[in-house]
């Protein structure tokens, strides 16, 4: 252990790598030889409802029911990023301990997952926060634990400039790719500093 370096080096890149994933995904979604278009719902399937009609080689092929988070206002997969990155996190330090049981493990992962899912519903209702808002919220309360956890200045750091770089200068897209650059250069940071053994030693 004592010569190991932060073992906080695998939730910042997991979570630098899963917004940039996000990103790629959300542009790998526009292709050439057609258009696409939402059209929202009206009525009673106004919420969380939009219609994708679509014209491909000339010739219109109908409308689909599509479901999306976009009536909640959140750049699609955002908070499944959240969901990956807590995931990823909690099963990482689940291997590297080796003493903790399976089943609370699964007690950890799954009341973390049920308490990220409230607290932004909570965000939607009662404080009336956009979907981008919300998810940059609650990964910056998971990196300000982590930095607690951790004990680690580098951690709380790289929270404050992944909420500066989240919320402040732009939304969707360029919002993710920022706070990503942010997260991955605390991991390279993490993964560049000596072992705790070998800087007691000097």
């Amino acid at each position: 252990m004592g010569n190991e370096r932060p073992r906080y080096w695998f939730p910042l890149a997991l979570l630098g790598f899963a917004q940039l994933a996000v990103v790629a995904f959300s542009l790998g979604g526009v292709r050439s030889g057609g258009w696409f278009a939402y059209a929202p719902a009206t009525g009673e399937r106004q919420f969380l409802t939009q219609d994708l009609y679509g014209v491909a080689d000339g010739g219109f092929f109908g409308s689909v029911n599509s479901v999306s988070f976009s009536g909640l206002g959140r750049n699609d997969g955002w908070l499944f990023a959240v969901f990956a990155v807590y995931l990823g996190t909690v099963l990482f330090y689940a291997l590297r301990t080796k003493t903790m049981r399976w089943w609370k493990v699964a007690a950890i992962a799954l009341g973390g997952l049920v308490a990220i899912a409230l607290a932004d519903l909570v965000g939607y209702w009662e404080f009336d926060l956009d979907g981008d808002t919300r998810s940059a919220i609650l990964l910056t309360l998971g990196l300000v634990l982590l930095a607690w956890l951790e004990r680690s200045v580098l951690v709380l750091a790289v929270a404050a400039v992944f909420v500066l770089c989240a919320v402040v200068p732009a939304q969707g897209q360029l919002a993710l790719v920022l706070s990503s650059l942010v997260a991955l250069a605390g991991a390279f940071a993490a993964l560049l500093s000596r072992p705790k053994a070998a800087a007691e030693e000097v």
